[in-house]
């Protein structure tokens, strides 16, 4: 089953190199999806996949993560990818 699952980190996360970690770290897993800053300060992150390997690449990020952000919402749901792959989005 393929899942869409959509985060947003809220934090020291704009300005820090979170995007580009974020998008190293992604490299590892067969996903597709974005990393975008928001005007409001926090951080969106789209991944698209197979539930397993989509889940495993959101637990990664927010460990690795972890010392950016202080509150993080997510949202993950049936859905098939409308990405070719995984990028930086501005």
């Amino acid at each position: 089953m393929n899942v869409r699952i959509n985060m947003n980190y809220q934090g020291r996360v704009q300005g820090v190199g979170f995007r580009w970690k974020v998008s190293q770290i992604a490299k590892s897993f067969a996903c597709t999806g974005y990393v975008k800053n928001l005007p409001n300060g926090s951080v969106e992150l789209l991944v698209e996949g197979e539930k397993y390997e989509a889940q495993r690449m959101v637990e990664t990020i927010n460990l690795k993560m972890k010392g950016f952000w202080h509150d993080k919402t997510m949202d993950e749901r049936e859905g098939d990818s409308h990405f070719g792959d995984f990028g930086i989005e501005h």
